[in-house]
């Protein structure tokens, strides 16, 4: 059988919140006690056929924090082996940082360090952030009070500084421009062997990875995009 490599964003991809919530989907995620995400019941049951077979490797990629990737409880307990989390600068192997790569990141994110703090300082004193934070140490996170104001925000300051600005609904993100989710795909491909690689994303900072792999889908309807992406996956996989 191919083996295959499923590298995929998270967030509107395989699970979605609140907002896009049926009555029958299934949490995924607490936070503070409260339910935060979920996947639609056909999900599921597909996601668990996926990861009943042996020759798919699942290799979640987000920009989440590492604590907000543990915050996720994927079907039957099931935990991938692997995942990249904090736009693919810190790969976890059984949920925790493998000391090489973090160290790596770290190093070529050193030289951007005071740009994350002279952001973050800006943007604690403009009252239309909120929880802004230079995330695991990797780059700037925060949030406003709707998508239009981030995308005042965003035209504001995107061009005032070297690092990628990225808006996603309310929040955006201040990147070191050397690094993103596609350079992190094509370092682990590089350690790994895979005969098809399959991605599955929904934003601008998807495109990176989508372009490393065999078989790429980018979300653009708010239609269950989880069900055709473990569709497809499981169709090649078995085919």
């Amino acid at each position: 059988m191919k083996k295959i490599l499923f590298a995929s964003d998270l967030d509107n991809t395989l699970i979605h919140s609140h907002k896009h919530k049926s009555d029958s989907d299934i949490c995924v995620e607490l936070y503070q006690e409260r339910e935060q995400s979920f996947m639609s019941q056909e999900a599921v049951t597909l996601f668990q056929n996926m990861t009943a077979l042996e020759n798919i490797c699942f290799l979640p990629v987000t920009t989440r924090t590492i604590a907000q990737y543990q915050r996720i409880f994927f079907p039957d307990d099931y935990r991938p082996e692997f995942a990249l989390t904090a736009n693919g600068h810190i790969l976890l192997r059984k949920d925790a940082p493998e000391p090489e790569w973090l160290a790596e990141s770290q190093q070529k994110n050193k030289p951007y360090l005071p740009e994350f703090e002279r952001l973050a300082q800006i943007f604690h004193q403009d009252m239309r952030f909120r929880h802004v934070s230079i995330a695991d140490g990797m780059f700037v996170a925060c949030s406003c009070e709707t998508s239009e104001t981030a995308d005042i925000c965003l035209a504001e300051y995107q061009h005032s500084t070297a690092l990628h600005a990225f808006r996603t609904g309310r929040k955006l993100y201040f990147f070191q421009p050397c690094a993103d989710k596609g350079t992190a795909l094509a370092k682990f491909k590089s350690l790994h062997q895979f005969d098809v690689i399959i991605s599955a994303g929904d934003s601008e900072m998807d495109i990176p990875m989508l372009k490393q792999a065999d078989i790429s889908l980018f979300r653009e309807t708010q239609t269950d995009f989880a069900v055709s992406v473990l569709t497809l996956v499981l169709d090649t996989a078995l085919s």
